[in-house]
């Protein structure tokens, strides 16, 4: 949100209606009595910042345990895990910056970092390329799924680890390239609980935040996934037509598959798209010095959308675990193994008294057992599904 010369973000607060209303610049030189009162002048409200550190709390969790999940051997070789891992990586930055940020305007202590200019500097270098890269990471995974569906047939050369890996880390150099700016760009303003951007940088920051961080990729991944679903839905339908029975269960498998991580993306225009815009609708207003009863309903709006808005960046890995069994079983199975080894670090060895004549019977039965021919090494083997069928 820009306010002549001054811009605040989802995160930040509003500091005088007066400021939004007549676009001056007296934050630090009105010393005057305002009859009107200020919008977020407290910080945020006990029960907004509850609930946005419950989020953020069960947000993490999520996020740390996509790590474990990803982690078997069936994603060795797919590229969409590549997504989820850096999904996660960035998401959880959003959410403990988010975090640190609200407690501390909730405790009136933002001071610590708006009173320096190299720390605030520092807070909105790293917060605009956690925000810019969270979204254009779903629009890659989406993009993935996209080419995996449609294209099959390039599926293996463009589906890769190895690209998936390269365009991951091109979106975080795009996203600190677009950042930059902010390293000199950011001034403080001693006593308030937000940091500003410097005047030339404010349409910058509002293209970049509107445009860039929501509007843009929330566009792209609807159009992907409306693609993705009709090229789905059609391919289903051939299927019905002009397939065997069996063939199409293996296709409707993978179809399934698909789900969770289509449902990944569509979650994702989802919390993203209404903060977009308010958002914008707030700055409209701002910008036009329009009907101030607007302003103030659309202010009163962002506290439940912020929350939404910070759904998001923790969802993925519950998202997994609700719509597919594949994930559940995988997700079991690494808490069993801890279990187990966590078993056996506890149990004490006995030692038993063997019999030698028992000992030698049985190394005889196992070498008769072994000189037998096997019928099952000349069993044809029969080939499994691609792991990325599986899973998506």
């Amino acid at each position: 949100m820009t306010l002549d010369g001054k811009t605040t973000g989802m995160f930040d607060i509003i500091t005088n209606e007066t400021n939004l209303l007549n676009g001056t610049d007296s934050l630090t030189e009105s010393n005057e009595t305002d009859p009107t009162t200020s919008i977020y002048s407290g910080g945020p409200g006990t029960a907004y910042w509850v609930c946005s550190v419950i989020t953020v709390a069960i947000g993490l969790v999520g996020n740390s345990l996509m790590f474990p999940l990803l982690a078997n051997a069936k994603f060795s070789l797919l590229s969409y895990p590549v997504y989820l891992r850096f999904m996660a990586v960035s998401d959880s930055a959003v959410l403990i910056m988010f975090g640190i940020n609200l407690s501390l305007r909730f405790f009136n202590s933002f001071h610590i970092i708006g009173n320096h200019v190299a720390a605030c500097s520092a807070w909105m270098f790293t917060r605009n390329i956690v925000m810019l890269l969270s979204p254009w990471l779903v629009v890659g995974l989406t993009l993935d799924r996209f080419y995996c569906v449609v294209f099959p047939m390039k599926r293996e050369r463009l589906c890769t680890k190895r690209k998936a890996t390269i365009v991951c880390l091109s979106l975080s150099v795009i996203s600190a390239a677009l950042s930059f700016p902010f390293v000199n760009g950011v001034y403080a303003v001693e006593g308030s609980n937000t940091c500003f951007v410097k005047n030339h940088l404010v349409t910058y920051f509002a293209t970049l935040r509107l445009l860039v961080n929501s509007i843009l990729p929330c566009l792209l991944i609807l159009v992907f996934n409306i693609v993705t679903g009709i090229h789905i839905q059609r391919s289903a339908n051939f299927r019905k037509r002009f397939t065997s029975t069996s063939s199409g269960s293996k296709e409707n498998k993978q179809d399934k598959s698909l789900r969770p991580l289509m449902l990944i993306s569509i979650l994702a225009f989802v919390t993203i798209l209404p903060s977009a815009i308010i958002e914008c609708a707030l700055g409209i207003l701002l910008v036009t010095k329009s009907d101030f009863e607007s302003v103030l309903l659309l202010i009163k709006l962002l506290p439940p959308f912020g929350v939404l808005y910070l759904i998001n960046f923790g969802q993925n890995f519950y998202i997994l675990m609700a719509c597919s069994a594949n994930y559940r079983k995988i997700m079991k199975s690494k808490m069993k193994c801890k279990k187990v080894s966590t078993q056996n670090g506890n149990v004490t060895v006995s030692k038993i008294p063997v019999q030698v004549s028992n000992f030698v019977g049985s190394k005889t039965d196992e070498t008769e057992s072994s000189a037998r021919p096997s019928l099952q090494t000349s069993s044809t083997s029969v080939t499994s599904p691609a792991a990325d069928s599986k899973f998506g």
